[in-house]
């Protein structure tokens, strides 16, 4: 097997783990569920990776096909990772967090605060992240597993800002 057959193998079984998030191979996608994936772009003659879902973005460019195809394995991997018993690590990093707190299916007005909540307006699981004035940005999810590995992804970045 070449390196880009395992690549693909290994990406194809971690997506197993990362629920409602899609990969797509070797095709472009934009909004819609979240998902993640590579492609070729025949304007710029570059292979590139890219997010979509909430926000579009290419994560990674590149001539060479197997860079690209590694840093979506990279990705995959770190989505197959946040799925794995999130709430038990929002727990322990929340235990070391400083000035953020942390609210499971509670709402929070208060600064800083990290959180999910069933919103029965849209009848979708919120997650947000309050800024210093309480002000909200909420992203709206069908299931409560994915707000949960949502916040996860948050209260992670957050632990990193404040240790390093």
């Amino acid at each position: 097997m070449n390196r880009k057959e395992e690549l693909l193998s290994k990406i194809r079984d971690l997506s197993k783990k990362i629920g409602s998030v899609k990969v797509y191979f070797n095709e472009y996608k934009t909004g819609g569920n979240d998902g993640m994936g590579y492609y070729f772009d025949e304007k710029d003659k570059l292979w590139k990776s890219y997010v979509c879902g909430n926000y579009n973005f290419i994560t990674s460019k590149s001539k060479n096909e197997i860079d690209v195809i590694e840093y979506l394995y990279n990705s995959v991997r770190d989505e197959a990772e946040a799925h794995d018993h999130p709430l038990e690590k929002i727990r322990e990093l929340e235990r070391n967090l400083r000035c953020v707190p942390v609210w499971l299916n509670d709402r929070s007005i208060g600064a800083f605060a990290i959180g999910y909540f069933y919103d029965p307006e849209v009848n979708k699981w919120a997650t947000y992240h309050n800024d210093e004035r309480g002000s909200s940005l909420y992203y709206y999810y069908d299931c409560e597993e994915d707000a949960i590995v949502e916040v996860y992804k948050m209260v992670s970045v957050e632990y990193k800002l404040q240790h390093g």
